[in-house]
């Protein structure tokens, strides 16, 4: 193709066509130009159906991490209420100590539970961590995760901080008056064990104050949380559908 130019030109300037040898030289650096455009928006298209393939998966990634989450967190709804139901009884049970306390009421009182919520955000750090966020292409994609992990650190620290009080206080106080031995059932081989150890105290242990103001203070603490749960949720489903309008697309 080179060698078919060349010939041209050396024929035209052979035979002193100056006019035409112009005008063709004109058109063929056109035809360059014209190559070179369509040779950089070829190169363009590539790059653009790399990043897009990239971008799906990592919308992919992170759908899978915010499904779970999504599921964590509906289960932590159904627990937490629970949770603080339970401790409601322990202080309606403590107003009832003069009228004595039957043993379903006693099991009532054996309230020292919490919720741990597992919540993966690994894809995300790692996204926010570097420059792969820019591969998303929806700004209000991209908003919303960037402001996600403030609202998950601050859900998981009050989640925290409620297992290490109730780990730090109200147990070491609850172990002060009820045996485990309530627990050993029926079996005869723990007749004679059970009749030496110090028995469960349930009225003092309601009458404790210290026990009492973890009680009141655990079930305060799980009603915060719940309602940090319920926007964590919505924030975390809120991404989730936009994850998969754009998978969609």
């Amino acid at each position: 193709m080179i060698k078919f130019f060349r010939h041209i030109r050396k024929q035209l300037l052979t035979e002193n066509k100056t006019g035409k040898y112009i005008a063709y030289a004109i058109g063929e650096i056109i035809l360059v130009v014209i190559g070179i455009l369509i040779a950089l928006q070829i190169n363009n298209w590539n790059e653009e159906r790399t990043a897009r393939r990239s971008e799906q998966k990592l919308l992919m990634s992170l759908s899978e991490d915010f499904k779970s989450n999504l599921a964590s967190l509906e289960y932590s709804l159904k627990i937490i209420p629970n949770l603080i139901e339970e401790y409601s009884l322990v202080i309606e049970h403590a107003g009832s100590i003069n009228d004595g306390l039957s043993d379903n009421m006693k099991d009532d009182i054996i309230v020292t539970g919490f919720i741990r919520t597992v919540l993966v955000d690994g894809t995300l750090t790692s996204i926010l961590g570097s420059t792969t966020l820019e591969l998303i292409s929806n700004e209000t994609l991209k908003r919303l995760l960037t402001s996600y992990p403030a609202r998950l650190r601050d859900f998981k620290e009050s989640e925290n901080d409620l297992i290490d009080y109730v780990n730090g206080v109200q147990r070491p106080l609850f172990r002060s008056y009820i045996s485990l031995s309530d627990f050993l059932l029926d079996d005869p081989r723990f007749d004679k064990f059970k009749k030496n150890v110090q028995k469960s105290d349930y009225e003092s242990l309601l009458k404790n104050r210290g026990f009492l103001n973890s009680v009141i203070g655990i079930r305060s603490w799980n009603k915060d949380l719940l309602n940090q749960c319920l926007e964590l949720q919505r924030q975390t489903q809120e991404i989730n559908l936009i994850l998969e309008d754009e998978l969609k697309n």
